[in-house]
């Protein structure tokens, strides 16, 4: 019997609904979801470059950008604007151990993808690449910074311009900044504020009860793929009695589910549950 009734599916989205609720910018689902709006990344990427009048002519989410002899990378935004400019948001929801490194693979991945395309070196556009972080990654106490390459020798300093603009962004530090501004609402994504525009506007849409049955299948697909990742089986020869146990035991790994939830969607008792160990 497969782990998963009809039943225990219903609890699972309802559980997941109320999940909704709680998720920020910094949830890559939710992430995922959010940025397919094009005017939720029209604001995001006007309130970054301080333009509010600043018109994007295409915008993809969650990109993947393939390489033939490497891995490739995934992009959270990827914009053009009307003059030609390319923006690229990551918003990082892990510890990165090599971040500027990191933004070097993800320049080079976009260069290498517009030369493909048949641009000479002096066609390559303006790039902003955007890293987003909760931390302060740099422990100096800014919300922003921005990577300035100057061309020195023992008599000079000049700015050295090959059109890369490295950004780096935090939720940590509030300096009262319009960006300040936007980092704490993404570490919130409260439903009922509408401080942020479009992207507040198309927030508390999939934070309402019908906007969240909307996008409820790409939290089941991850859900599932949890599972899946765990080690988690399901078959007929476990049993359901196993099965339903792995379920709990799952969903305790997650750390998102009070053990009062977990006997909701399971039917198991408040002892069992509490006596399960991950």
């Amino acid at each position: 019997m497969n782990a998963f009734t009809a039943d225990s599916l219903l609890i699972h989205k309802e559980i997941l609904l109320a999940k909704i609720k709680t998720m920020n910018l910094f949830h890559n689902t939710f992430i995922s979801v959010v940025f397919k709006d094009e005017g939720a990344c029209l604001h995001l990427i006007r309130v970054l470059m301080n333009n509010p009048t600043l018109k994007i002519i295409q915008f993809r989410s969650q990109n993947n950008i393939p390489q033939l002899i490497s891995h490739g990378a995934q992009l959270d935004v990827i914009a053009e604007d009307e003059n030609g400019k390319i923006y690229e948001i990551e918003i990082q929801r892990l510890e990165e151990v090599a971040p500027a490194r990191r933004m070097r693979f993800y320049a080079s991945v976009i260069d290498s993808e517009l030369l493909r395309k048949g641009v000479n070196y002096n066609q390559l556009p303006e790039v902003y690449l955007f890293y987003i972080t909760r931390e302060d990654i740099w422990a100096q106490g800014q919300t922003i910074y921005e990577v300035r390459q100057i061309l020195s020798s023992a008599n000079c300093n000049l700015p050295y311009d090959n059109g890369l603009h490295t950004i780096f962004i935090n939720a940590e530090i509030n300096d009262g900044s319009k960006i300040a501004q936007l980092m704490q609402y993404f570490k919130t994504a409260k439903a009922g504020d509408f401080s942020q525009g479009a992207l507040s506007d198309y927030i508390n849409l999939l934070k309402s009860p019908e906007g969240g049955r909307k996008i409820m299948d790409e939290f089941m697909k991850e859900f599932a793929e949890y599972y899946h990742d765990a080690g988690y089986k399901e078959g007929e020869s476990r049993g359901e009695a196993q099965a339903t146990l792995d379920i709990a035991k799952n969903m305790k790994r997650l750390g998102n589910f009070s053990d009062e939830a977990i006997v909701l969607a399971t039917k198991l008792s408040l002892e069992q549950v509490k006596a399960i160990r991950v």
